[in-house]
This record gives C-alpha cells, structure tokens and sequence, in this order.
C-alpha cells in the first residue's frame, strides 16, 4: 500500500467484511494489546490498554497497528478491520 501519513483518508470494513464501517482518518501507528482467554483473541475497550483480569502472560502487545478515527468519532485498528485508502481502486 505504500506510505501512510497522518490524516490520510480511509474506507473501513469490519474484521470480516461483514459490513462497511465507512469513512474515517488515519491517525498513527500504535501499539495495540490482546489475549487470548477461552478460546477466542480478546481487548480491552480501548486496545492501546492491556485488557484487565487476564494474566501477563497470555497478553501480546503488537506494535506499528494502524489507528484510524471514522467520522462517527469512533476510534477503529488494523488489526480489527479491513481498510484502505480512499484513492485505492481495489
């Protein structure tokens, strides 16, 4: 996809393409933390955060994770969603 920068618009879809997010800025890159607990990858409400009541051990903390900000004001990563950029033809 090339460089990202900062305020670069995007199209975002939920993880499995289910649905279409909408519209929404890039913000940075950031490190984003998850678990897995009982069989399923979990998060705290906010991602950049590590999620409370699971050991240390069982959290991935995974770095240069896209954050975007639709605009709804909802804050959305990478690693939730599939996204690009408003130009991109795909």
């Amino acid at each position: 996809m090339g460089e990202f920068s900062d305020g670069m618009r995007v199209r975002v879809w939920n993880g499995d393409r289910s649905e279409y997010l909408g519209e929404g800025t890039y913000v940075g890159d950031v490190t984003v933390y998850l678990a897995l607990a009982e069989g399923a990858i979990v998060s705290g409400a906010n991602p950049e955060v590590p999620p409370d009541g699971i050991p240390s051990d069982a959290v991935m903390a995974f770095e240069g994770n896209p954050k975007f900000q639709l605009d709804s004001g909802e804050f959305v990563y990478g690693c939730q969603t599939f996204w690009c950029p408003v130009d991109d033809d795909e």
